[in-house]
C-alpha cells in the first residue's frame, strides 16, 4: 500500500485578512496539547507500514513549532510508515518568522523542500493583508534556506490584491524570479467567508481588481515565468524542470494520501474524510478515544472518475483517457464524449489521441469544465 502523508499544524502568530485556511492565533498550553494529541493520531494509524512517496507540512505556519518539535514528528512518521529514501519533505515556513539555526535543524532533520509564503514584496500590499514579514526578511529567509542547504525552494505569491496593478504585480514577480527559486506558485486572491477581506467586500470597502485586469495579471505570470525557464504544469504552479511539487501532484491525480492535525483531510480506498477542525476539540476526542472524523464521504464508479477528471485537468499535461478507463474499468472517453465534444466546441479543451488537456483559455475557465464532468 501506498500513501502520502500529510501533517496540518494549525498555528499563527497572526491570522491574515484574506486567509480561510484552518488557522488559528494560539498559543500556550494547547501547542503542547496538540503536539502530545498529534503523536498519538500517528500511532493509532491503521495504515502503519504503507510506504511513502511524499510528505508535507502545512498549516497555519509549521514553523510556529520549533525545531526539535516538527523533527521529533517527521521521526514519528518514519517509524510508523516507509518512507522512501527519496522522498520529498516539504515544510511551510513564513519569512520573519524562522531562524537560520532552525532552518539548518530542520533540513538536518530530512526536510528537503521548503515553501515561503511570501505573497508580497510590496510594503503596503503585505500590511494590508496583516502579513507580519516585510520585503527585506523575504530575502534574508531564503539565504539562510539555501545556506541551510535547501536545494528545493518555493515562494508563493497572490495577485489581484486590493488596489493591485498589473505594475505593482509585474515588480512583485520579477523579484520573486530574481531570488531563483525552483518553484513558484502564483495564485489570484479568491474572497472567501468567514475572513476579514471578505466582510470588507462586502461592505464596500475593499477595492479588487476587474476581471479584464486579473487576466492581464495571470498572463503576465504565464509569459515572465516562461522567459525565466519555468514551465506552468498546474493552473497556478510553475517549476524548473524536475522540480514539480511531487505531493501536489498526488492531489492532482486522485492518487491516496493520509492526513494528520486537525481539518486534515485523508482519502483512502475510495474513502475521504476529514479531521475535526479546532485543536482543542482535537485533543480532546484524542485524548478521550472518540473518532476525529467530522465528515466522510465514499466515492463510487462515476463519481471517482468525474473527481480524477476534475482535479486531472488542473494540470497542463491533462489526463490520459485510456489510463484512466483502465484505472477505473469504465468506458470514459464515451461516457464524456457529449461533454468533451461541447468543451471542445467552446474552445475549453484539446483532444490529442488519448490525451485531453485544457487549452490555454479553458484553464481560465477550470471551475466551469470540473461542473461539466461532476454533472
Amino acid at each position: 500500500m501506498q500513501a502520502s502523508l500529510y501533517v496540518h499544524i494549525p498555528f499563527c502568530h497572526r491570522k491574515c485578512g484574506y486567509c480561510d485556511f484552518n488557522s488559528y492565533a494560539m498559543a500556550g498550553a494547547i501547542v503542547e496539547a496538540f503536539v502530545e494529541a498529534l503523536h498519538r493520531e500517528i500511532a493509532q494509524t491503521p495504515y502503519a507500514g504503507a510506504r511513502v512517496p511524499t510528505v508535507f507540512f502545512g498549516g497555519g505556519t509549521p514553523t510556529f513549532l520549533d525545531e526539535k518539535t516538527l523533527a521529533g514528528i517527521l521521526e514519528h512518521l518514519a517509524r510508523q510508515f516507509r518512507i522512501e529514501p527519496n522522498a520529498e519533505i516539504t515544510i511551510e515556513a513564513n519569512p520573519g518568522s524562522v531562524r537560520a539555526e532552525q532552518l539548518r535543524a530542520l533540513r538536518q532533520a530530512g526536510f528537503n523542500r521548503i515553501s515561503f509564503g511570501v505573497q508580497s514584496f510590496d510594503e503596503a500590499e503585505l500590511k494590508r493583508m496583516d502579513r507580519i514579514h516585510s520585503p527585506q526578511e523575504v530575502y534574508q529567509s531564503v539565504e539562510w534556506a539555501r545556506a541551510a542547504g535547501f536545494e528545493n525552494l518555493n515562494l508563493d505569491l497572490i495577485f489581484a490584491l486590493p488596489e493591485q496593478t498589473v505594475e505593482r504585480w509585474a515588480s512583485n514577480l520579477e523579484q520573486a524570479i530574481a531570488l531563483n527559486p525552483e518553484h513558484l506558485s502564483l495564485y489570484a486572491l479568491m474572497l472567501e467567508p468567514n475572513t476579514r477581506f471578505y466582510h470588507l467586500y462586502q461592505k464596500g470597502l475593499l477595492r479588487l481588481p476587474d476581471e479584464e485586469v486579473q487576466v492581464a495579471m495571470y498572463r503576465l505570470a504565464q509569459a515572465r515565468t516562461r522567459a525565466a525557464g519555468y514551465y506552468q504544469y498546474e493552473i497556478s504552479n510553475y517549476a524548473k524542470p524536475g522540480y514539480e511539487c511531487q505531493h501536489n501532484l498526488v492531489y492532482w491525480r486522485n492518487e491516496p494520501y493520509l492526513g494528520f492535525g486537525p481539518g486534515a483531510v485523508s482519502y483512502m480506498e475510495g474513502v475521504r474524510w476529514t479531521n475535526i477542525k479546532h485543536p482543542r476539540e482535537y485533543v480532546r476526542r484524542l485524548q478521550a478515544g472518540e473518532s476525529l472524523v467530522l465528515e466522510s464521504e465514499a466515492l463510487e464508479g462515476w463519481e471517482k472518475v468525474g473527481e480524477t477528471l476534475m482535479l486531472g485537468l488542473r494540470m497542463t499535461a491533462g489526463v490520459n483517457l485510456a489510463a484512466l478507463e483502465a484505472r477505473f474499468n469504465l468506458p470514459v472517453g464515451a461516457h464524456y464524449a457529449e461533454v468533451m465534444a461541447q468543451l471542445q466546441a467552446r474552445g475549453w479543451l484539446e483532444q490529442e489521441g488519448d490525451w485531453i488537456r485544457l487549452t490555454d483559455e479553458g484553464l481560465l475557465w477550470h471551475s466551469e469544465v470540473a461542473l461539466a464532468f461532476l454533472e
